[in-house]
């Protein structure tokens, strides 16, 4: 396709429900020639993202409010498109790449192997180049070939600005929109990326604080200030010339420990470390080397599986997390501030510049005025220990040296200790002009552990050599890709099939140990060998124990005999045995791939409807993190927390909706279908699973039958 050109006069934006104009480009007119490269720069909260997501067709559309002006993109009227439909006209989708800024992950689907691979499904690409596809936009995109087949929930924050790129330039689009695309990267990672960005073949709009790496010479810039056209008065430094403070070895008292510490499914670990209070700890390391996990442990809000942690329970720990979303919830920031704290959060907001947003809804800001609030509400509280996670994520220069001079300033931090990770050269203002210790730690080498390590590899020194090696043949021996490889995947229309026939088997089916215990098996076995980890069934076993305890019992005492009581508890494992084939190994762009291939449905309104139940799991995840990193901030149980998870849910929606319109989703057509990554087939797998399923039905016949005949 033609690259496409932009057209941009008066234009200008009002949110649904705001009573003033975010963007206003009223008498500002901006073109932008086919393959051309437009850099959009600006304070934190400049409205960069907004005129970014208009471009991209979102607003008025996706996004509500009222959007008026000129904005013509590859030859289609945005401002009309606004006002006449819900969707990104077809005609953008199809050209549109699109990186959303933040660390939050803004995915469809949550394996990024199957996000990457929907923009290539809605595209037509052949099934038998999107692998090759997406393996060499991941190493354009400075994505490690090991995380293709991870969720992205478990990703770093840089890890998944690497991600959103991977997803955003697979289709080879033409119009590439990024926003703040090398956030939270390394700097190995971040020019990788930007080189890929320079040279990309697109029309280009980019947003970012620091254009030093993505600057293309013949590119035009424009500034905004408060949503509006605005002329830099002084050229920001560039980052080497921010200058370095010494780094002074701390030599006051550890009041915090890591030993040999070690998170649950965390590849990271063992880890230690000591705090040391009245000293800054800078903690860098490359992108995805675990140290969010680092600062998870020393804050408690991950909680630990082995090792230890040593610290008085009296601390006051206060965390700012990467996603400042985690922290803020969906109530204004000064509800997190106690009454006792406010005179001093007030001041901090006062210097960040964020006084005016103490009592705004967090959801109608920018990621950039979200960081500094969360900033506010950590040192707010003048806690014993203070963690930052990435604190200058989608901040300006100018905030850099406010948040620099903040954690210079010994009158505000006292004797607390704080502990920062970063891969931002900018924070080398730190302690400049402060007598407060500063000291470098980098991840992995200097914490103790390896961040490559598998989770029973992280088990040397906590078991003897030899009860290592049984530990990891076991690991191997029970992993389900032994399963796979013998026998294949089975087609996730039969274990629907097969997992809906099992519950009502397990109802119709004797409640006796024989014939229920025929239903289960079969089912484990299909689970198994669909991707269930044995570890993990034994898991639900224990704690179904109690409940089938329970049936046991209650049976006894209405009057069964101890065979029917004992069959009704294992009537529950059958239930259970069949969630686990329905629901443990659900991959929802297979399950697509099947209704469409096999039962003909709509692409987008199936895809819409998986990738909404994909996910319910990562919003509960989100939601013990939110609740622990709550629980710091208030020094106890927060009551009005089930409010924040249900705006999450709220906000989910319409987020979901808008990864799925840039991923092209509503292209395909039953005139034009989309092409599938992994067609679904008939084979070894299914036949077991039938063969098996058919067994555990004789069974149940059988048994009836004897039963009729001896009553007889």
């Amino acid at each position: 396709m033609p690259l496409p050109a932009i057209e941009i006069a008066d234009l200008t934006w009002r949110p649904a429900g705001a009573e003033r104009l975010t963007l206003d480009l009223r008498g500002t007119s901006i073109t932008v020639p086919a393959g051309g490269v437009l850099y959009v720069t600006g304070e934190s909260g400049a409205g960069k993202s907004t005129l970014l997501r208009a471009i991209a067709g979102l607003l008025g559309t996706l996004i509500p409010g009222e959007l008026r002006g000129r904005l013509i993109v590859g030859g289609v009227d945005l401002v009309a498109a606004a006002s006449n439909s819900a969707e990104i006209p077809r005609e953008l989708s199809q050209q549109l790449g699109f990186m959303a800024a933040g660390p939050a992950p803004t995915f469809a689907l949550p394996l990024l192997l199957d996000d990457a691979a929907l923009p290539l499904e809605s595209r037509r690409v052949p099934t038998e180049q999107m692998r090759q596809r997406i393996e060499r936009t991941a190493r354009e995109a400075a994505v490690d070939l090991s995380l293709i087949d991870r969720s992205i929930t478990t990703l770093s924050g840089g890890e998944r600005a690497a991600a959103a790129a991977l997803v955003a330039l697979v289709a080879s689009p033409e119009l590439l929109i990024a926003d703040e695309p090398l956030g939270g990267l390394d700097a190995g990672s971040a020019e990788r990326l930007a080189a890929t960005l320079r040279a990309h073949r697109a029309t280009r709009i980019i947003a970012a604080h620091d254009l030093t790496l993505v600057r293309v010479p013949t590119a035009q810039t424009i500034t905004l200030a408060d949503g509006k056209i605005s002329t830099p008065s002084v050229t920001p430094a560039s980052v080497s010339e921010w200058g370095t403070a010494e780094v002074v070895a701390p030599g006051g008292t550890p009041i915090l420990q890591l030993v040999r510490a070690q998170a649950q499914d965390r590849a990271v670990g063992p880890l230690s470390i000591a705090v040391i209070s009245g000293a800054t700890t800078l903690v860098t390391g490359a992108t995805g080397s675990g140290k969010s996990t680092l600062l998870g442990l020393v804050a408690g809000s991950i909680p630990l599986e082995h090792g230890e942690r040593i610290v008085a329970s009296t601390m006051r720990i206060r965390f700012a997390p990467q996603d400042p979303s985690l922290l803020l919830g969906a109530r204004p920031a000064r509800t997190l501030i106690s009454s006792n704290d406010v005179l001093r959060g007030e001041r901090v907001a006062e210097r960040f510049g964020v006084t005016h947003l103490l009592d705004a809804p967090p959801g109608r800001l920018s990621d950039g005025e979200r960081r500094r609030l969360s900033l506010v509400v950590a040192l707010a509280a003048s806690p014993d220990l203070l963690i930052l996670d990435e604190p200058t994520g989608g901040l300006d220069d100018a905030r850099v040296a406010v948040l620099c001079d903040l954690l210079s300033d010994d009158e505000l931090l006292g004797s607390s200790a704080v502990l920062i990770a970063t891969h931002d050269p900018r924070l080398g203002l730190l302690n400049v002009q402060s007598k407060r210790p500063l000291r470098r730690v980098h991840h992995p080498e200097e914490t103790g552990g390896s961040s490559g390590e598998s989770p029973a590899q992280g088990l040397t020194g906590l078991l003897p050599a030899p009860a290592v090696r049984v530990a990891e043949s076991a690991e191997r021996l029970l992993s389900p890709e032994l399963g796979r490889r013998l026998i294949g995947t089975s087609n996730p229309l039969t274990r629907l099939g097969l997992a809906l026939f099992w519950f009502a088997l397990s109802v119709v089916s004797p409640a006796t140990p024989v014939a229920q215990a025929a239903i289960a098996l079969p089912a484990l076995v299909v689970a198994w060998a669909s991707g269930v980890q044995i570890i993990a069934t034994m898991r639900l076993a224990l704690a179904l124990t109690p409940a089938i305890a329970g049936i046991v019992l209650a049976n006894l005492l209405g009057g069964a005999t101890v065979e029917a009581a004992i069959g009704a508890g294992i009537r529950l494992v059958a239930f259970a045995a069949g969630s686990l084939v329905l629901l443990r190994p659900f991959e929802p762009l297979r399950m697509a791939d099947a209704f469409i291939e096999w039962l003909r449905t709509p692409f987008a309104h199936t895809m819409a409807l998986l990738a909404t139940a994909a996910r319910v799991p990562s919003l509960q995840s989100e939601a013990r993190e939110r609740r622990a990193i709550r629980r710091l901030a208030r020094g106890g149980a927060d009551p009005l927390l089930l409010v924040d998870m249900f705006d999450a849910v709220i906000r989910a929606v319409p987020q979901l909706g808008i990864a799925l319109e840039v991923r092209g989703v509503r292209l395909p057509t039953r005139l034009t279908p989309p092409t599938r990554r992994r067609p679904s087939r008939f084979g070894r797998a299914d036949l077991l699973i039938v063969t098996l399923s058919a067994g555990g039905l004789m069974v149940s016949i059988a048994r009836a039958i004897l039963e009729a005949i001896l009553g007889a």
